[in-house]
């Protein structure tokens, strides 16, 4: 009797430490599902012809690595790196390409990162100017400045929309009279996106800055860009 015991004991052992290793191949499986969708989804935020230059970018990138950021001085694990739908934005010639709301990614080894090409670098920078760091989104807009290809401009655009007083500040000294034309096209392209942008501006406005430093809409930082945009010429 003693000995069935021992034996079933045994056989239990066995059988957890094969549920183990079946339960660790099913999270390393998942994981890789999980990492194709985000490369799948970045991918899709630049134009065919930047694919080859997006995946060595990819590479350099965290994807596979856990996500932890600081909440209230606690290490919060974050379960998908990237949050919110995709929006489709049109460029000229019927291309079309789309950005996300929010990545969760860590920043690359600089090391490693000036290790890419120039192109390579402004596609790095675009996808981080949807982190949810603002200091984060900040710093890579102006590694931005001075760059105005067509597939760039979306996600200075964006950053139109957002909270960050900051950075609309480091985004008013990006569009100037030499290539505010540029701005404007994009936003004809796209008219239902603009007026959303435009309206989180004003809403953001009321929540945050309406009370403080700028009473008046004409006044604030975001509103005056907006305005410069929408009486330029296309």
């Amino acid at each position: 009797m003693l000995q069935l015991r021992k034996r079933q004991n045994v056989n239990r052992h066995f059988l957890n430490i094969l549920q183990n290793i079946k339960n660790l191949f099913q999270q390393a499986d998942q994981k890789a599902d999980l990492t194709d969708q985000y490369r799948n989804k970045l991918k899709k935020l630049f134009p065919d012809f930047l694919h080859a230059d997006v995946e060595k970018v990819l590479d350099i990138m965290s994807l596979t690595k856990e996500i932890y950021i600081d909440s209230f001085g606690k290490p919060y694990k974050v379960e998908n790196g990237i949050y919110g739908e995709l929006t489709e934005i049109k460029l000229t010639k019927g291309v079309v390409t789309f950005f996300i709301y929010r990545i969760y990614f860590h920043e690359p080894n600089p090391e490693i990162e000036n290790e890419l090409t120039e192109t390579q670098k402004q596609i790095l920078n675009c996808i981080y100017t949807r982190h949810h760091n603002g200091y984060i989104r900040e710093k890579r807009l102006r590694n931005l400045f001075g760059f105005d290809n067509e597939w760039i401009l979306p996600y200075k655009l964006q950053l139109l929309g957002e909270y960050v007083i900051e950075i609309l500040f480091e985004l008013d000294k990006h569009i100037t009279d030499e290539n505010i034309h540029q701005y404007k096209q994009l936003t004809l392209s796209n008219r239902e996106y603009w007026e959303q942008t435009k309206s989180r501006m004003v809403s953001y406005w009321n929540e945050y800055y309406r009370y403080s430093e700028y009473k008046k809409l004409k006044d604030y930082i975001g509103y005056k860009i907006m305005k410069r945009i929408d009486k330029a010429n296309g």
